[in-house]
This record gives structure tokens, sequence and C-alpha cells, in this order.
């Protein structure tokens, strides 16, 4: 006997196409890691772990899955149980024009330097994985060059927590606007810029696979998240924190940044899940100013991150400890 969908049915799925045709449709992750597959089927082969809040645009809708296209451009499909459909309109004026708005880099009066110290850069073996990483479209290996940066500087211009929620947020396309837009020299000018931020360490844990790392399931970015104070929950405070990233490069070279040494200082580690494990250490996290143009939307920032400016990568922990600054080798 043939089986009929019902008239309720229907309409969501006419609902939801017309809404495909007419806005942007994405979904965002609501569990702590989902697996994007190569086709419908939970036997399917995994083709990326998906992380809690980020969202990915939608270009078909079949039965119990979603097809979406991941950060590096490729086609994957997700289960409908793991996400949360977000409809919204596209914005083109301010992706194809810049806002009218200043975008005037703030001075950064203070700086501190580190002693004993030459300014210097990793060694590395490009052949592993180049600086662009394994991303196809011209914005992601642009994006990949910066979070793979190498240069170890010895000067730091000092920034809060507060300056960095406060720096600008620009459109997900802003590494391929034209030159001369103001949004762009505004991008530019802040990540030329290596910075030391003081703040409180909320949570570490492994990222996923990805582009910038060639898509390794063994090299993958150290995800460590920081809040302003030591105020309550960190599970509760998510919309305010910033995050910033130890690359595997840098990672190779420092064996005590791993989740288990720097999760003793953490609220927590491995994700929100359970309980907070301790009050938040204070830390300094120094490195590179950038801005994730793949989180730059309101599905993220609010959400499960206070901004898509990051420092990116670390090059040097410190963290407080019986009353001195302890350098986390």
């Amino acid at each position: 006997m043939k089986k009929f969908l019902s008239i309720p049915t229907l309409l969501v799925i006419i609902l939801f196409l017309a809404a495909l045709s007419q806005a942007q449709v994405s979904v965002s992750i609501r569990v702590e890691h989902a697996n994007a597959r190569k086709s419908p089927s939970s036997n399917a082969e995994i083709l990326a772990v998906l992380n809690e809040g980020d969202t990915y645009p939608v270009t078909d809708d079949v039965p119990y899955w979603y097809k979406i296209i991941l950060q590096d451009g490729r086609e994957a499909y997700v289960s409908k149980k793991l996400c949360k459909v977000i409809i919204e309109e596209e914005d083109e004026e301010e992706i194809s024009q810049p806002p009218d708005v200043s975008y005037e880099i703030s001075s950064f009066d203070q700086t501190v330097s580190l002693p004993n110290c030459a300014p210097s850069q990793l060694t590395v073996d490009w052949s592993i994985c180049p600086p662009e990483g394994s991303a196809s479209q011209t914005g992601y290996r642009l994006t990949n060059q910066k979070k793979n940066r190498i240069e170890i500087p010895c000067t730091y211009s000092t920034i809060t927590i507060e300056q960095i929620l406060a720096l600008k947020n620009l459109p997900k396309n802003v590494r391929t606007l034209p030159a001369g837009d103001q949004r762009i020299t505004y991008l530019q000018g802040l990540e030329s810029k290596s910075v030391m931020a003081e703040g409180y360490l909320a949570m570490v844990k492994r990222s996923a696979e990805e582009t910038t790392n060639c898509n390794s399931s063994t090299r993958k970015d150290l995800h460590v998240e920081l809040l302003a104070a030591d105020a309550g929950d960190p599970k509760n405070q998510r919309y305010k924190v910033v995050v910033t990233e130890v690359t595997p490069w840098f990672g190779e070279n420092h064996t005590s940044w791993t989740v288990t040494e720097l999760g003793q200082y953490a609220s927590y580690k491995g994700g929100y899940g359970g309980s907070m494990l301790r009050p938040p250490t204070k830390v300094r996290i120094y490195g590179w100013l950038f801005f994730d143009n793949i989180h730059a939307d309101a599905h993220s920032i609010g959400n499960w991150r206070g901004t898509a400016w990051e420092i990116h990568p670390i090059t040097r922990i410190e963290v407080w400890e019986n009353g001195n600054w302890k350098t986390i080798e």
C-alpha cells in the first residue's frame, strides 16, 4: 500500500521551500558535536564534525536531513534532530556597499615588551599543510593564511576583553571586498597588531576538523574561551565570550598547551557539558588580533560568542598562580 504525506506535513515542506527560495536559510548546530555526512544516511562517510552554535547555509531539505554547505565549500548532510532552522532575509546592501559609519581604528597606547626576547618565527614544514590550508575559495584561503601565522613578536599592545568585544563587526565577505573599502582597511589595520589580553579562562576544548589544518583528524586547533570577569557560571555567559585559538604549529612547540594541562585552570574543558569544575583562573593571552569572518553573523555573535574578533594564533600563555604570573610552556 502506498503511503502519502499528511496535509500538515506537506504544508510544512511547502513553507520551508518557499522560504528557501526567498531568503537565506541556515541551520544552527544545537548539540556539542554533530557529524556532517556525504549522503543523507547515518552510515554515510563523515566529512566533518560540526560544533555547537555553528551555522551553515541550507541548500536542500530531504526526509530527516538538511543538505548544507560546509566552511570549505563542500556539500554535506546533517541530521535535522541535531540542528535548528534559521531563516533570514539577505542583506545585500550591507555587503555590497560600505555602511555610512566611521571605521577609524582606536589607538593602542600601552604596550608590553617581553624581557630577553628577539622577534622570531616558528620553523614549520608547509608540505604538511600550506598556509591557506585545503580551502579552495579565495575568501577562505585568505582567512586561513591569517590563522596560520607563525611570527612570534616581542612587543604586544595591551587590549581588554571589553575592547575586543567593542570592535566593529564586518561582513562575512570582508576579505574579498575591493581595495580601499573602509571595512577592509579597518580589518587589515587591526590584524597587523600583536596584542595581550587579560581575562578569565572559561573553557578549553579541541576544535573540529577544518580546512585551516587541511581537515586533519589529528592536527586541530585548541579552542580557548575568555571572559572579562569572574562573575558566575561561564556556561550562562557565552554571549560575551572572546574566543582565542592555539594552532597546531604553536601547539607542537608548547607541550603544555593541551586540554588536559590548560583544563586545570578552566571552568570547563571539552565543552560546556556537566557542571562547572572551578572558578575561572585569570590568564594572559598573547597573540595576533584576528577577525574570524566565518562567524560574523548574529547566530554566532550574541549566542555562543561575543564577537567574531579573536586572538588567533596564540603565541604565549600566562596564568595567575600564587600571586605571580606563571608562563605555560
